[in-house]
């Protein structure tokens, strides 16, 4: 392939991934070299270690979290990973500030797995929850946990009770599926430590319940 086709391809991945990453990129013939080359152009940027945009695509705080989710499976294409649910989800505080729910900041990023996930970037904080796909929303190519599973890892992530609380109104008055909020709360209270956790949620449930305002 000449230069000209590895920029053709850029283009047409980028078209489908938005971010795309360097297996990616290598999947569809296009070396590492090429990749350098379109960055000394101007023509892509690297958003962290083997993760890049075309330059103008995205924005630089959508572009980070979306590498971040991408190199947890980084030769996997988005529609791959849609179509065979791995449990890797952007959750938490994250979800909560793209959701618009609550006060909280989207980053450091929340990601959960199945899985330990080792990393040293600041910009992330993995953790290793179960995380079902019917608590997922794809979202601008991004698996973010539901209004209903955001409230439950928000409790297990020990976050303020108050700002819980705030994103519990906040998502009832968009819209909550009450029925799938108790049976995760009570699925997930499995423990006395996480019922103690979730206890700021069920108290919540209790007193503002459904139809209150």
């Amino acid at each position: 392939m000449t230069y000209s086709d590895h920029i053709t391809a850029m283009n047409e991945l980028s078209s489908s991934e938005g971010v795309f990453t360097t297996a990616q990129a290598q999947r569809l013939g296009i070396p590492r070299d090429a990749l350098a080359h379109a960055c000394a152009a101007g023509r892509a940027e690297r958003i962290c270690r083997g993760a890049y945009r075309l330059a103008g695509t995205q924005s630089r705080e959508t572009a980070a979290l979306a590498a971040l989710w991408k190199l947890t499976d980084p030769a996997r294409f988005t529609w791959e990973r849609q179509a065979e649910w791995d449990g890797v989800a952007v959750g938490g505080t994250t979800a909560a500030s793209l959701q618009g729910i609550g006060d909280f900041f989207a980053s450091p990023y929340r990601i959960y797995a199945p899985r330990r996930i080792n990393s040293r970037l600041e910009a992330a904080a993995f953790a290793a929850r179960a995380i079902n796909a019917e608590d997922v929303s794809w979202e601008q190519g991004l698996p973010l946990t539901r209004p209903e599973r955001t409230l439950v890892d928000l409790c297990l992530d020990s976050e303020d009770p108050s700002l819980i609380a705030d994103a519990y109104r906040d998502a009832r008055d968009i819209g909550l599926d009450y029925e799938r909020l108790g049976k995760l709360v009570r699925e997930t209270s499995a423990t006395p430590k996480r019922e103690k956790a979730l206890e700021p949620l069920a108290e919540l449930m209790r007193a503002i319940p459904k139809g209150d305002r």
